[in-house]
């Protein structure tokens, strides 16, 4: 697989060209000093950022999406989007959780038209991570801050530029079409690459989550659950931050001969996530929600995937407004 450099002058050069092919996505400072994976802007471009608030999920897997639309007794499907998109700057968590999304949606029995179609027409450019942050633990749940996982191409910070390593055939096209602003890389630059990467895993602390699935099929019944649950608002937003989170409601909203068929994130945190028609709830109350959510990332999703559905990105640890935090609840449970 090809892998080339790029200095950090030509770097705007790149990413105007991509944005010659269609819409490019790159991290940009908000007016609040906020970094978000944004529509490129030379002025506003920033790797000087440890991850998102918010998870490119939403690019492939949007939080509101219409599927059919109903006009005088006539339902029709809305066109498919065409043109190309690419996303620039996309941390090694992030990438990995939209792999784990393509065995959902792609990968599976019946692939999800929409969510296919927005991941062939991307080309998703990650950016291995410079500085992990306290909350981070991804080399416990199988990747790491140079994962490559769900990437096209991944570029890596260096003093003199970025380090570019093309891995699929999109990535390949990428680096050919803007060979003229590329170099071959010396030894030193994919040595100080790697030796970058070794820095930031050094700062993740472990946690335990080998025989997660044994573990917590042992521990259904554990006193933690309730601790929690007695905690846990239901407000969601651990789900809604989460990159491979996926649980969505689908509702017909109709008035007179109008209306729409829409797809929204739902989330198990909700009391009505699991409310039956007939009145009975199996998940009644917070202890067995937030149980169902550690689960689901830890037990379920192995025993289903053979991979765990978190990728220890940290922001439902970061953004709880209780501070329950996952690393918790496996240290022990002893997971």
């Amino acid at each position: 697989m090809s892998i080339k450099l790029i200095s950090h002058d030509n770097l705007d050069l790149l990413l105007e060209g991509l944005r010659k092919k269609g819409t490019i996505y790159a991290p940009g400072r908000d007016p609040e000093g906020e970094v978000a994976l944004q529509e490129f802007q030379p002025e506003t471009l920033t790797l000087d950022y440890r991850n998102f608030p918010l998870s490119p999920k939403a690019f492939f897997l949007p939080q509101q999406q219409t599927l059919l639309v109903l006009d005088h007794q006539k339902w029709s499907e809305p066109k498919l989007p065409s043109g190309q998109r690419f996303l620039f700057g996309v941390r090694a968590c992030d990438a990995r959780a939209l792999s784990l999304l393509d065995r959902v949606f792609i990968d599976g029995e019946q692939s999800d038209p929409y969510y296919a179609r927005l991941r062939e027409k991307t080309t998703v450019i990650g950016l291995a991570c410079a500085q992990a942050m306290p909350s981070c633990f991804c080399t416990s749940v199988g990747s790491g801050p140079g994962d490559t996982a769900g990437m096209d191409v991944q570029a890596a910070a260096l003093e003199t530029g970025l380090l570019l390593q093309a891995l699929t055939p999109k990535g390949e096209e990428l680096l050919a079409a803007a060979s003229d602003l590329l170099s071959e890389p010396a030894p030193e630059a994919v040595q100080e690459a790697e030796e970058r990467i070794r820095g930031v895993k050094a700062q993740l602390a472990p946690v335990a989550t080998a025989d997660s699935p044994r573990r917590l099929a042992e521990s259904y019944e554990a006193p933690l659950w309730e601790a929690a649950g007695r905690k846990c608002l239901g407000c969601g937003t651990c789900s809604f931050l989460c990159p491979t989170c996926h649980c969505f409601d689908i509702t017909d909203e109709v008035r007179g001969e109008v209306g729409r068929r829409v797809r929204t994130w739902d989330c198990c945190a909700y009391p009505q996530f699991t409310l039956h028609g007939s009145g009975h709830n199996p998940r009644p109350t917070p202890k067995e929600r937030w149980r169902q959510r550690v689960m689901h990332k830890f037990r379920y999703a192995v025993e289903n995937f053979e991979s765990s559905f978190c990728v220890g990105c940290g922001r439902c640890i970061r953004n709880c407004p209780v501070s329950l935090d996952l690393r918790t609840a496996l240290k022990e449970l002893g997971a």
